[in-house]
């Protein structure tokens, strides 16, 4: 009986050394390679969501930008808008300071002209 369990345990030693010599000689990969790479469908799958999410980044871009270009037409619009008023209101002043350059050359003339006058 002593020769059978004897026999069993060496039975179960060599297995367990021929399984850890498998090992060594052909390592599992850890992460398993289900967890390290993705299936076809995965990528698919992953690709489609890329898509979508380029897709409305690209919306939300052009939204943006006929934003930018509105605000953009407007501010011209205004600046348009103040320049005109300035140029006016710049006529205007012009067309005073002639006027009162005018009458002012018209006092100065008068007072050479009085100078001159023999007394």
């Amino acid at each position: 009986m002593g020769w059978i369990v004897a026999g069993i345990f060496g039975i179960v030693g060599l297995a367990n050394q021929g399984v850890a010599l498998w090992d060594r000689l052909f390592p599992k990969s850890s992460p398993p390679a289900h967890e390290m790479y993705a299936t076809k469908a995965d990528l698919a799958l992953a690709r489609t969501e890329h898509r979508e999410s380029d897709a409305r980044i690209e919306k939300r871009f052009e939204e943006w930008m006929e934003q930018r270009s509105a605000q953009h037409e407007e501010s011209m619009n205004k600046l348009q808008t103040a320049i005109d008023k300035f140029a006016d209101w710049q006529l205007v002043i012009e067309h005073a300071l002639g006027r009162i350059g005018t009458k002012a050359d018209i006092a100065m003339d008068g007072q050479q002209a009085r100078k001159q006058r023999p007394r």
